[in-house]
């Protein structure tokens, strides 16, 4: 797992303590809020908890997304979470 896949990884349990029951779950294909595809893990934030996710990477990472080419209406999955702020680096 990459730096970048840890760091998110905490960022997401720290704000939702049950997905770290089940850390499979939190994988780079898992939707941040719902899937298209029934297949797909879910990890089902709510809108309060993807602002609050944004905040905390932005402190963990140093950045301003608002700063950055980041579009936050990209970032559907956690490897497009881990994937734009690997780049912030």
């Amino acid at each position: 797992m990459t730096e970048a896949m840890n760091v998110v990884t905490r960022a997401i349990i720290g704000i939702r303590p049950d997905l770290g029951e089940y850390p499979a779950t939190i994988s780079r294909d898992a939707a941040i809020f719902y899937a298209a595809d029934p297949d797909q893990p879910v990890l089902g934030l709510d809108s309060m908890e993807a602002l609050e996710l944004i905040a905390v990477l932005e402190q963990e990472f140093g950045v301003r997304l608002a700063d950055t080419s980041i579009r936050i209406a990209d970032l559907h999955t956690v490897g497009d979470v881990v994937d734009a702020m690997s780049g912030t680096r």
